[in-house]
């Protein structure tokens, strides 16, 4: 939950000389314990939306009004959390507007203390710090931690849930904010017609697999196991101390927050200055997924009309979930469906749709995995491809490029999911700098188990090896309520109008004379690819 920023908080900056006041309360649980005005020295407060840590900070306290027994508060101080605020003072309440900035706890490797000058030296973390084991976040008690996908009484896990379950018995977090997880279409954010899709694909929040840790390991190690499964999923704790959840915003429909004027009225002499990361900037994304736990394998394949009939030795009824590949004898026809031993023939659709699979998507001699799934009471196959998740993302600067079209890329890279965004002003275009891959596997990656997920991680990549790579920083005024995924307009040094960018990273410097505001940001994109929403 950020700050809401209006229309007062912006009009401080026209008083003329602005006055800023810091405030560190020193809390046990919601009661405060000290509360200290006398900061000598401030370092810099730091907001990262590239890290699960998002706020740091560092100072120097000045302890002149502690006078007795300052080592053993300094250590009562330890295990307590630590509310900092950023006052403005505003001309028209003729008092100050303080601005919450986040809670922390010390890391107490970092802390020491001057007792010539008095002074104590801190370095902070959020809340984060507990998860991760930077301050504490191990799991103990039990040899093998199991999360499964389903339960003794045959109850399907809630991915949302489960997070929620983590963060409370294991983390010892009580203020969560966690929206829906699961697959991308079934996200609000990403459909406009996602009740239709959850409806169809009933599994689309749920746990796709047993999870499993080791004693030892950190309660943040099990929540990037769970929020790891679908791209695009931020988790941070906010300047009010809640553990968020939810996805990186596109900010698409986002308002503009703070204008180009409006930055432009605050700008220091350090004026901005433009990255291109050149050497991290790639423009087409090849994902690879876990290889499929196959079921069943058939090479008894023969082809009547529209449907493939496979023999297979013990094999009574349809299981849902279950993986069967074969071998085609045939191309497919249009309309295909499938037969096992003689049961039910059921519809061979794209997955998680209703769509059938195109007439040669199959081809003779190649081998090919489906999943079985009953959606209200009716059978039906997915289509996963062969035994690989395998996707393509390319950033393009015109979809009908007679060269780079999608057969030139399902040749090139031997994958038939290929996925075009389409950007014309990009500068980082396949037509623009020519072809510059980037291969995804392992590692999380092994958490992707269908080629529609592979299609969303590559889409999802490929924006952040692209596109976020057009990067302009610029320097400011001191802005406390400031905060990462805002919307913003600028127009850059030698060009001929502003466009919208996303603030990614701030740095406040509060150790100067005039406490100023570095403000990371790419322009930002609209959404556009050509991958069908699936219903």
């Amino acid at each position: 939950m950020k700050y809401k920023i209006n229309e007062e908080d912006k009009l401080l900056f026209s008083q003329g000389a602005l006055d800023y006041k810091y405030r560190l309360s020193v809390m046990k649980g919601s009661r405060i314990v000290d509360v200290i005005y006398g900061i000598s020295q401030l370092g810099t407060y730091g907001i990262s939306g590239e890290s699960d840590i998002r706020r740091t900070l560092n100072f120097t306290l000045a302890l002149d009004e502690f006078q007795t027994d300052i080592e053993e508060k300094i250590q009562s101080w330890f295990g307590l959390d630590f509310k900092f605020e950023i006052g403005m003072y505003s001309v028209m309440k003729n008092d100050y507007i303080w601005y919450p900035c986040g809670t922390y706890l010390i890391t107490a490797s970092n802390t020491q203390y001057n007792s010539t000058s008095n002074t104590l030296s801190l370095t902070v973390s959020d809340w984060f710090s507990k998860l991760n084991g930077t301050r504490n976040g191990q799991v103990s008690g039990t040899p093998l931690i199991k999360i499964p996908a389903v339960d003794d009484e045959g109850n399907h896990t809630i991915l949302r849930e489960v997070l929620t379950f983590v963060l409370k018995q294991q983390g010892g977090i009580e203020n969560c904010i966690i929206d829906d997880i699961g697959e991308f279409f079934g996200m609000e954010a990403n459909n406009t017609d996602f009740e239709k899709y959850r409806k169809n694909n009933p599994g689309w929040n749920q746990l796709p697999y047993d999870l499993e840790f080791n004693m030892g390991c950190m309660v943040a190690d099990e929540i990037n196991e769970i929020t790891g499964l679908y791209p695009n999923l931020q988790k941070y704790f906010d300047v009010y101390n809640n553990f968020c959840c939810h996805m990186i915003p596109s900010c698409e429909n986002n308002p503009i927050a703070l204008d180009d004027d409006f930055l432009k009225s605050i700008l220091t002499d350090s004026g901005e200055s433009v990255d291109y990361d050149i050497e991290n900037i790639r423009n087409v994304t090849e994902v690879l997924g876990s290889v499929y736990e196959i079921d069943r394998m058939s090479k008894n394949c023969t082809t009547s009309g529209n449907t493939y009939k496979l023999q297979l030795d013990d094999y009574e009824k349809y299981v849902s979930n279950d993986y069967i590949a074969f071998t085609a004898d045939k191309n497919n026809a249009e309309g295909m469906q499938l037969q096992i031993n003689g049961l039910s023939l059921v519809p061979i659709y794209y997955e998680n749709t209703t769509n059938p699979v195109a007439a040669d998507t199959m081809t003779a001699g190649e081998t090919y995995v489906l999943q079985y799934k009953k959606v209200d009471n009716s059978g039906r196959f997915y289509y996963l491809g062969q035994y690989q998740p395998h996707a393509i993302c390319v950033l393009t600067a015109d979809a009908q490029d007679p060269v780079y079209t999608k057969q030139f890329f399902a040749e090139r890279f031997n994958c038939k999911n290929v996925v075009f965004r389409v950007e014309p002003d990009n500068p980082f275009t396949i037509q623009q700098i020519g072809i510059v891959p980037d291969v995804k596997t392992g590692d999380t990656y092994d958490n992707i188990t269908s080629v529609s997920n592979a299609i969303e991680t590559a889409i999802y990549d490929n924006i952040k090896t692209s596109s976020w790579n057009d990067i302009v920083t610029i320097t400011t005024l001191c802005v406390p309520w400031l905060d990462v995924y805002e919307k913003v307009t600028w127009q850059k040094q030698n060009t001929s109008e502003p466009y919208p960018y996303i603030i990614t990273n701030i740095s406040h410097n509060l150790g100067g004379t005039v406490p100023t505001t570095s403000i990371t940001m790419y322009r930002f994109h609209p959404l556009m690819y050509d991958y069908e929403i699936p219903l």
